[in-house]
């Protein structure tokens, strides 16, 4: 099977999209005869399940040599040249354009989820007001038992919803982030 330009393009980048991984690049091309898985987990200091999700995503541009150990391939070499040529054309003048990339790069979902949780937040304070003036009734002028019954289980309920909401909403950048890299790859 033939790969057209976007399928490789697509392949390499997809594999150098994460640090770490283009950081094994580097640590196996500079090992003459080739590295060892604990050298890397080592030298990264990951867990054995971080290092082998990252080394299964570059499988193509490294190999295991007969000595079981890590190897740049021709391909990953190439890759690997890639990312050294970037760095040697560098110029004063490419960062203002890498500073208008990465702007464009880090837009994310973060606000318009903290709005949501943010009107969660309200819609559930709201409800639980609405509850309270219902109990108060239901106090004041009689209610059937029912109502006794049901309405601590809805307070219950409503605090419960409103406390993992304001949780969610102090909490919201950092598992956004997880999200958008889980699903929209690294930001």
């Amino acid at each position: 099977m033939r790969y057209s330009e976007d399928q490789i393009e697509n392949i390499v980048f997809q594999a150098l999209a994460h640090p770490v991984r283009r950081t094994i690049l580097k640590i196996v091309a500079l090992s003459i005869k080739g590295i060892s898985y604990t050298d890397l987990i080592t030298e990264l200091g990951l867990s054995t399940g971080k290092l082998n999700y990252h080394l299964e995503q570059v499988l193509g541009l490294i190999e295991k040599n007969n000595e079981r150990l890590y190897v740049l391939t021709p391909f990953g070499r190439k890759a690997l040249n890639q990312l050294n040529l970037i760095k040697e054309e560098m110029t004063p003048d490419d960062e203002e354009y890498i500073r208008i990339a990465e702007s464009a790069q880090k837009s994310s979902l973060q606000p318009i989820i903290k709005l949501f949780l943010l009107v969660g937040i309200i819609f559930s304070s709201l409800v639980i007001i609405i509850w309270s003036y219902i109990a108060y009734i239901a106090i004041v002028e009689g209610a059937p038992v029912i109502v006794y019954v049901v309405l601590p289980i809805l307070f219950a309920i409503g605090l419960g919803l409103l406390s993992a909401l304001i949780l969610a909403y102090k909490r919201a950048p950092n598992w956004i982030r997880r999200f958008e890299r889980r699903f929209f790859g690294p930001s």
